[in-house]
């Protein structure tokens, strides 16, 4: 009997693997799927996101204009893709704004640390962070993941819905990040006027 019981115990590893191989075949195949069938412009903003939120793990100087690249790109992708959406214009502000006043109570909030300002180069000097490149990464993702579940289940409105949220938050999070590094960058110490004093 304990030897028909160990073989019971050693064929079951071997059944779960005949059952879940398929299934896990099946799951990549429909990964494959929806990997495939986004646009090459999404990959490339990602790539570009990416690389732009590792600048931020090491400490730099970067000017004011190469700053703004980020939160420029989420602003206008957080207006573009109202445009498409299926609801009538004051739901969709409703919903926008909402999310862009939470958005931007969170940026005035959590606006970036100045080290320095050279206010006659319009240079600032960053910590290095990793919250950056996180950042970048998080809003994409979340963009994507509701996009993505919204064509493929059939809770499509409330993911719209939300998805409409998200953008007018990371729309009103660069707002409010950028009004605080403004801020930070009048009122820190000017290196230049140091430096010549």
């Amino acid at each position: 009997c304990k030897s028909h019981h160990i073989a019971a115990e050693m064929r079951l590893p071997a059944i779960a693997t005949a059952v879940s191989l398929p299934r896990m075949i099946a799951i990549l195949s429909y990964a494959a799927g929806i990997l495939s069938h986004t646009p090459l412009w999404v990959w490339a903003l990602l790539a570009l996101l990416a690389w732009l939120g590792s600048l931020g793990l090491r400490q730099r100087r970067m000017t004011l204009r190469r700053i703004a690249i980020v939160p420029v790109i989420f602003i206008l992708w957080g207006l573009a893709g109202l445009a498409a959406r299926p609801f009538d214009p004051d739901t969709i502000a409703a919903l926008w704004l909402g999310g862009l006043a939470g958005g931007l109570l969170l940026g005035l909030a959590t606006g970036p640390r100045i080290l320095s300002a050279d206010r006659v180069q319009g240079q600032v000097e960053l910590p290095g962070s990793p919250w950056p490149l996180l950042r970048n990464l998080i809003i994409f993702f979340t963009h994507y993941a509701l996009t993505v579940t919204a064509i493929l289940t059939a809770h499509k409105v409330v993911l719209i819905q939300a998805d409409i949220v998200v953008s007018g938050g990371s729309a009103g999070y660069f707002i409010g990040w950028s009004l605080a590094l403004w801020r930070r960058y009048r009122s820190v110490a000017d290196t230049a006027t140091a430096s010549a004093g």
